[in-house]
């Protein structure tokens, strides 16, 4: 919504409409009134024009300034956000490897398992098949 707003620089009066809100319109009219009091006060022999053309100057380069910085950031959050995402990429395969390897272990100790049994057992499992195809063959059993 547009508001009309007057400011008074330098002794004259301006009716402006803006959109931005009165008091905030009247802080950049003082703040550009103090600016041109400083610069008139370290050097008198500008008049007001000058005082206002080189005030425009200095802040036309800060806004460029300030555009070109605000680029830079925008490019540094984009890199670290896709920096971010990569990582989170890799976070979330090296968490899959975890679980096949975790599955994996799962299978090895039951693998030991099974291993320890038939050594501790009297009968390993070529004992056991060796007595099976022995008495399947009908020969007398091997001591």
């Amino acid at each position: 919504m547009k508001n009309k707003v007057t400011v008074n620089i330098y002794g004259r009066s301006y009716p402006m409409m803006t959109d931005e809100s009165e008091e905030y319109t009247q802080r950049l009219a003082n703040t550009l009134n103090e600016r041109m009091k400083a610069l008139q006060a370290a050097k008198r022999t500008l008049s007001i024009q000058d005082a206002a053309a080189i005030i425009s100057l200095e802040c036309l380069d800060e806004l460029v300034k300030n555009k070109q910085t605000e680029k830079n950031i925008r490019t540094q959050i984009s890199a670290y956000v896709e920096s971010a995402n990569d990582a989170h990429d890799e976070c979330e395969k090296l968490k899959k490897e975890v679980e096949r390897q975790r599955e994996r272990i799962r299978q090895l100790e039951s693998e030991v398992k099974l291993r320890t049994k038939f050594a501790v057992d009297e009968n390993t499992a070529e004992q056991i098949l060796k007595s099976s195809i022995t008495g399947a063959l009908g020969l007398p059993p091997k001591k």
